[in-house]
């Protein structure tokens, strides 16, 4: 169970009535993220935690908003570190959000992904377009040198962990719930082998855990590569993007005659 403080803000969150009490909440749930990381807290329930809070105040009195929150947040798998995305616009939240150091972004609507996110049915033809667009953020695999990963490759969360995971589990579970409930989501519709999702799983939370502490460690706007992580990152980096290209790869196999490999790596942050 999270600690009390992180339960007493929460409850706050979508009773805020002023923009500055909105501020000071977003401010203080930040605060005690911090301390709650450093206190060994489940990375992935304080995702969940997080997100909550940030849904709430988006819809508290303070703002109102008129978007339809999506992404990350709105599955309930935030990280301070990744931009709050919404469909519509508004730009008052979008100054809210960045006065306290958090990034705000209108989602583009062609994606279904966002539309799924958002709660909008999948539609016809929806779950084979899920499809296409998770493959199309498969990773390439990471540089091997003598055997092991090239200590001079550029780690990058989001591209190769987080957002593919996000996009196969959406396509497997498409509604909006966090990405590990989606992942045992896809067993019982037996669209993934319960080794397919514990191994996605497992790499979903390691790429948590890694971006939660680089955040902490004030990295996260940092690039950096994969010998100045700590040793324990980069041996759990390293896994999780061995079972995320190797659960790619089965995926794709089973389901695609031609996986549309991703060609510009860096879009994958746009669908998460």
């Amino acid at each position: 169970m999270l600690h009390s403080s992180l339960r007493e803000l929460a409850l706050q969150a979508n009773r805020c009535e002023s923009t500055a009490a909105a501020r000071g909440i977003l401010s203080e749930a930040q605060d005690l993220l911090r301390n709650a990381l450093r206190h060994r807290e489940s990375e992935t329930e304080l995702t969940a935690w997080f997100s909550r809070l940030v849904s709430d105040v988006v819809r508290s009195p303070a703002i109102a908003s008129p978007v339809r929150l999506t992404g990350a947040v709105s599955r309930g798998d935030a990280i301070p570190s990744m931009p709050i995305t919404w469909l519509g616009e508004d730009e008052q939240l979008l100054e809210i959000l960045e006065s306290v150091g958090l990034q705000g972004r209108q989602a583009e609507e062609e994606f279904l992904a966002w539309r799924v996110d958002a709660g909008y049915p999948v539609g016809i033809g929806g779950e084979q377009q899920l499809l296409d667009e998770a493959l199309s953020l498969r990773p390439p695999a990471l540089k091997v040198v003598n055997g092991l990963p090239d200590p001079d490759s550029e780690v990058d969360i989001e591209s190769y962990l987080l957002a593919p995971i996000a996009g196969i589990a959406r396509w497997a579970a498409p509604s909006p719930r966090p990405t590990l409930d989606r992942l045992e989501i896809a067993i019982e519709r037996q669209l993934l082998s319960p080794s397919e999702s514990q191994s996605l799983a497992a790499a979903w939370e390691t790429a948590v855990s890694i971006a939660m502490r680089r955040w902490l460690a004030n990295m996260d706007g940092h690039s950096t590569t994969l010998d100045n992580l700590p040793s324990l990152d980069r041996t759990a980096y390293g896994a999780a993007c061995r079972l995320v290209a190797q659960t790619f790869a089965a995926i794709s196999a089973r389901y695609s005659q031609e996986a549309p490999a991703s060609q510009e790596i860096s879009s994958a942050q746009n669908l998460n």
